[in-house]
């Protein structure tokens, strides 16, 4: 008949590879969180600065907080995150209200040592939404904001331990020239202090998807610090998300001088030469992410899904079967691969299915569907599947529910839309293809 045609001619097209949908999540509302936080500069160091770190731990305090509730409500709503996303979403959510309030206190350590103390109190907002905006975010997306954030912390905490490190050293110190040293180091840390402030700042705009603003903070930490290959990495991801994949280009090659074995400089120039259809040279670089931190499931599913843009799907399976391997270990530690295996599982069924292994990819996706019941993608992958097999209630079954999720998925109602004409529903079949053309899908 003239509409199994169209379905043989249209099912293949109509595949559609990783999860960016889900249902909503009602009730959301802004949380305000109150924390306070000290630190004391002694005579060698800026007060300024030390101002600037008790407002720091004050926030991060406070974002805490927020983190705590945002994972129980997470479980509430049924999308439970990991603690590197809740860290990832809380850390660069949060507004503040107001200007903190900060209060000093003269302390006599010794004869010789005087300190100030300063108590910033801050108060910050942070949304109930964000958790529906992280979800709707794609995984390679989400991963970006986890390094991003993990790194600037990990910076936060090795210039916190410097900065103590030195003020022992100082107070232990017993020569002029020696404390002349120290403030000199001391300098230097509180340097590195303004360069990872401007780069958290940075990134909290590159969540906002403010990628020009990010761009203009990192110029101003790499003022401060030029030798910094993390904040090279996330320049280079802002020009990227702005289409500008040559510049991104360049600020990972200058990552990747500064550390030659920085695996997700790699990973990102990468996904750069994708984009500028240099697949051979993506490869090359995925390859030698994954040689240098052969642990990391995503290096291998992005190596996966550009095999699979690529159409080179016997090649695909294999990476992600690995990302499944790895991501399934009963010891496994959160890492920078947070899309969830359901993802992972759907991809793989999309190159089960284009290379006709119908067995293996329909196993894919129920294994999608089972760890992610409201994964629109596998739902409607099995659907395509159920409809070359001739199986068309239970194909209908599954384009509702993808329909259920996602109200404005175009190829759904295409697909139903044809089903029902092919069973004799001209009515339906009439009004679900033309939402689907509505919509901007026209077959």
């Amino acid at each position: 008949m003239f509409w199994r045609k169209i379905f043989r001619r249209t099912l293949t097209a109509l595949l559609i590879v990783a999860g960016l949908f889900t249902a909503a999540i009602v009730g959301a509302k802004i949380q305000m969180y109150t924390a306070t936080g000290e630190d004391y500069a002694n005579e060698i160091e800026s007060q300024d600065i030390a101002k600037l770190r008790a407002r720091d731990k004050a926030i991060k305090k406070a974002t805490k907080q927020a983190g705590v509730y945002l994972k129980s409500y997470s479980r509430y709503v049924n999308s439970e995150l990991t603690d590197d996303e809740v860290t990832a979403i809380t850390s660069n959510a949060w507004q503040l209200v107001g200007e903190p309030k900060y209060s000093r206190t003269v302390k006599q350590i010794s004869d010789e040592t005087t300190i100030i103390v300063w108590t910033a109190t801050v108060e910050v907002n942070v949304d109930d939404s964000e958790l529906q905006n992280w979800i709707k975010r794609d995984a390679k997306e989400k991963s970006t904001i986890i390094n991003q954030t993990r790194k600037a912390q990990e910076v936060s905490d090795e210039n916190e331990r410097i900065i103590e490190d030195l003020r022992e050293k100082y107070n232990r110190a017993t020569s002029q020239a020696e404390k002349d040293n120290i403030r000199k180091q001391m300098n230097d840390a509180d340097r590195d202090f303004l360069a990872n402030q401007k780069h958290v700042e940075g990134i909290k705009l590159y969540y906002a998807n403010d990628f020009s603003g990010a761009i203009k903070l990192y110029d101003e930490a790499l003022q401060f610090n030029p030798n910094n290959a993390d904040v090279y990495i996330d320049r280079g991801n802002a020009y990227f998300d702005l289409g500008q994949h040559e510049r991104a280009i360049q600020d990972y090659n200058k990552a990747i001088k500064l550390n030659p074995n920085y695996a997700a400089a790699y990973n990102n120039r990468a996904r750069a030469y994708e984009e500028l259809g240099q697949y051979n040279r993506a490869f090359q670089n995925y390859t030698k992410a994954i040689e240098l931190n052969p642990n990391d499931a995503l290096y291998y599913y992005n190596r996966g899904l550009a095999s699979l843009y690529q159409q080179q799907y016997q090649r695909a399976i294999p990476d992600f079967t690995k990302v499944i391997e790895l991501e399934s270990k009963p010891d496994k530690v959160d890492n920078s691969a947070t899309y969830g295996l359901a993802d992972v599982y759907n991809n793989r069924g999309v190159a089960y299915k284009n290379l006709e292994q119908y067995e293996n990819a329909l196993k894919d996706y129920n294994a999608a569907i089972q760890l992610n019941p409201n994964q629109a993608d596998a739902y409607y992958n099995r659907a395509v599947l159920f409809i070359m097999a001739g199986n068309y209630n239970q194909a209908l079954a599954d384009l509702n529910k993808t329909l259920q999720i996602n109200p404005n998925r175009a190829q759904a109602y295409y697909l139903r839309g044809l089903i029902y004409a092919e069973m004799g529903d001209t009515a339906k079949a009439q009004a679900d293809l033309t939402r689907a053309q509505q919509l901007g899908f026209n077959g």
